[in-house]
């Protein structure tokens, strides 16, 4: 029987089979129905797109491609040549440069647009750091973290 790991691994390969790419696949369990999905390419600047666009709708598609061939609700992260890793460091980063710059200055600041994964890592990310609160505002796309001064 194969494993979930194995099945998630051989979908995300006809994928990209089927859309002409090439990339090696690994795929990793993070919990209960939540999986890392590593894609190494060199096609990597097509996989992401812009702003890593393309790379979102890839993860979407390959979301709902797999929930519905193993029958049940799968999250997952899907990663080409380190991009989403590379991103939420990143990110990481620069909330806490503002959480400090809101502390000194005493001044709320806003972070630019974001998805629900990237607004939580922000959030847990800043959850424990003294002096600043986060808080989502805003609808759809536009949605966006606020940190403020507690």
């Amino acid at each position: 029987m194969e494993s979930s790991l194995d099945k998630i691994k051989s979908i995300i390969e006809d994928f990209l089979r089927v859309m002409d790419f090439s990339g090696n696949v690994t795929v990793d369990s993070e919990g209960d129905n939540f999986f890392r999905v590593g894609i190494e390419s060199a096609d990597a600047a097509f996989l992401i797109g812009r702003s890593g666009e393309t790379l979102g709708a890839i993860q979407q598609l390959c979301r709902a491609i797999i929930s519905k061939k193993m029958n049940q609700p799968f999250q997952m992260i899907v990663d080409v040549n380190d991009y989403q890793r590379n991103r939420l460091e990143s990110l990481k980063e620069m909330a806490l440069n503002l959480a400090r710059e809101v502390v000194q200055l005493n001044e709320p600041r806003w972070l630019s647009p974001m998805n629900a994964y990237e607004r939580r890592l922000i959030h847990l990310t800043l959850a424990e750091y003294p002096g600043v609160k986060t808080e989502s505002e805003g609808q759809g796309d536009e949605r966006r973290i606020v940190i403020r001064p507690r």
